[in-house]
């Protein structure tokens, strides 16, 4: 898809349609979850299920073991930010 706009602009739309459609998603997944809305759709089924996961506690295991840092893995990313531009009105 091909647009007008400049790079950085078009990324700055997107991010902020993905915010609009992550919000929306959000309050439709706190609805189904609580009951309050169909699961059953013209298209689509939500299904609710609930799932336990175990997480490592760092913290608790330092303080019995010491200093775990000698496990740490390094990687790098490169990180975009876009940040919208204002400009300041002309006055006459």
């Amino acid at each position: 898809m091909t647009t007008n706009l400049k790079p950085a602009d078009e990324l700055k739309s997107i991010r902020d349609r993905i915010k609009e459609l992550q919000a929306r998603e959000r309050e439709i997944r706190d609805g189904l979850v609580a009951g309050e809305l169909d699961t059953v759709g013209n298209l689509a089924i939500a299904f609710l299920t609930k799932q336990k996961s175990t997480r490592f506690d760092r913290k608790a295991a330092e303080e019995e073991l010491g200093d775990l840092s000698r496990f740490d893995r390094v990687s790098e990313v490169v990180m975009v930010r876009v940040q919208e531009r204002y400009f300041e009105e002309e006055q006459a």
